[in-house]
């Protein structure tokens, strides 16, 4: 990310997909944070910056600050948030940039607390709103797109390897691999044979 960037995001200032903080907060408000954004679209978090007076603060960080970033994602998060830091250095000062992406593992939480994002705010989730965000599939180990077959499944009673590979964009071997790793799991039965086969949930057989 360079400064150009770095300045559209300070224009664009606090929101529900970025968070702006002066200085590095303490380990249980930066889990807070990934917890919010992993629970929902997924933002970037960026300390060293005062988005209030559009003031480059800085940070000042260690070699391993990436490493205590990580250490938070894992072990104050639960499950485990993937995210991405940067350094950015300007006027002898330093900003970190903390990518989040949206989670797979959905809810997420920190303390036993889920967090969502509500505009510039990560706060806890209230039940229902626990209850929007968790799916059957949590904690699957699956990525985005299988999860959205198994909607499609639901909703349209089949898919095929052709149909995956149109609504998400991908390969044959990646449909392949993806369809064959959700019956690995038990969550699809394969009908067929070669380009003929299709995939339904064990529930339409047993019914």
């Amino acid at each position: 990310m360079n400064w150009d960037e770095i300045i559209t995001l300070l224009e664009q200032g606090e929101g529900q997909s970025v968070e702006f903080e002066k200085f590095i907060p303490k380990p249980d408000d930066i889990a807070r944070d990934l917890v919010a954004f992993a629970n929902s679209d997924g933002g970037k978090i960026v300390y060293g910056l005062d988005d209030k007076n559009k003031h480059l603060t800085g940070v000042d960080i260690g070699d391993d600050f990436n490493d205590v970033l990580e250490e938070i994602a894992a072990k104050k998060c639960s499950p485990k948030i993937s995210l991405e830091s940067i350094v950015v250095s300007k006027a002898e000062k330093k900003i970190v940039i903390i990518t989040v992406p949206e989670g797979d593992e959905k809810p997420y939480k920190t303390d036993e607390i889920v967090y969502i994002r509500d505009g510039a705010l990560s706060r806890p989730a209230r039940e229902e709103e626990v209850q929007q965000i968790t799916t059957p599939w949590s904690g699957k180990g699956l990525n985005k797109r299988q999860k959205r077959a198994l909607q499609l499944i639901q909703e349209h009673g089949t898919i095929t390897n052709r149909e995956f590979r149109q609504a998400f964009d991908v390969s044959h071997k990646t449909a392949h691999i993806e369809l064959t790793m959700l019956v690995e799991k038990g969550m699809l039965i394969s009908q067929g044979l070669g380009r003929s086969t299709r995939y339904i949930m064990p529930a339409q057989v047993e019914g």
